[in-house]
């Protein structure tokens, strides 16, 4: 099935460069790259460590090089896609989300993974939102072509491609949890499960069409990603100034560094003041450049 941007099943003014003369496949090969360069470098503006570009152009052309690989499912599978919204619904999640989210999958094992410098969760959630950017570019430039005219991207870039981002992005950070052994298999497994899930349900909505749902969707994906983003910058080894300051979340208890917005644990937003030193627990203030009680260095 194919997907749409939110804004692309809305009436919404086109501007009119978007409509010039210039040849649709020239349209379509410089306006679909757009969405993704913009989504690439904010991931990579909130990176612990300088960018290595080569690493992000590997993923990012492998990503775009594996729609091939969902199209050579089709040709060689007719899947019907089912009438009824229950099937469809089932049918979006296997047929078409679960076989994306495993060729982005395959782009970064290919290419990311054997690398000396994947090494974190960071790495793994840069690598899948390039993966993911790519294939998403990709997909731009058939619809574009599909569709006759450029003007679909106004839709796709706001909302299709970052959730592209957002979907690879849950097995991307598990991949890196993985890489750092501080998580299972299984654990990649669960993510690419819940990837799939996502992704079905995005479609879902949009096929029904029901935007409040999409909307929805949409929404969850950005605050997952968010937390995901957060959590591995401030996990990073590579960092050069990580807070010795912490605070305790108000649901859990457990303790999370000052500049978490979320709780690492369980994903509150609740944290109990005052903040403490991460060696003696004694109050301090988050702006102090020494511990008061154990004199530690906090910054």
């Amino acid at each position: 099935m194919p997907e749409v941007g939110l804004l692309a099943i809305c009436p919404v003014s086109h501007p009119p460069f978007l409509g010039s003369g210039l040849s649709l496949l020239f349209q379509a090969l410089f306006w679909s790259w757009m969405p993704g360069a913009f989504w690439l470098i904010y991931v990579e503006s909130r990176s612990p460590q300088s960018t290595s570009w080569l690493r992000l152009a590997l993923t990012f052309v492998a990503g775009g090089l594996s729609v091939g690989g969902v199209n050579l499912f089709h040709s060689l599978v007719e899947v019907p896609e089912p009438a009824h919204p229950v099937g469809l619904l089932l049918y979006l999640c296997t047929v078409v989300g679960l076989l994306e989210e495993l060729c982005k999958l395959s782009a970064v094992l290919l290419v990311a993974w054997p690398r000396r410098d994947f090494r974190e969760a960071w790495d793994g959630l840069s690598c899948a939102s390039s993966a993911a950017l790519g294939f998403a570019t990709a997909e731009n430039f058939t619809y574009v072509l599909s569709a006759g005219n450029a003007n679909i991207l106004l839709g796709r870039s706001i909302s299709a491609t970052f959730a592209h981002v957002a979907m690879s992005g849950i097995w991307g950070y598990a991949l890196g949890l993985y890489r750092q052994r501080q998580a299972g298999p299984l654990v990649v497994v669960e993510a690419i499960f819940w990837s799939a899930v996502f992704h079905g349900l995005y479609d879902w909505f949009l096929s029904l069409p029901w935007v409040p749902g999409a909307l929805l969707v949409f929404g969850g994906l950005i605050v997952v990603f968010r937390q995901r983003l957060q959590e591995s910058y401030f996990t990073s080894a590579r960092r050069k100034a990580p807070s010795e300051v912490v605070r305790e979340c108000q649901s859990c208890r457990t303790l999370g560094r000052c500049e978490y917005a979320f709780c690492p644990n369980c994903g509150a937003s609740s944290w109990i003041e005052p903040s403490r030193c991460l060696a003696c627990l004694a109050e301090c203030s988050a702006q102090a450049d020494h511990c008061p009680a154990c004199q530690r260095p906090l910054i």
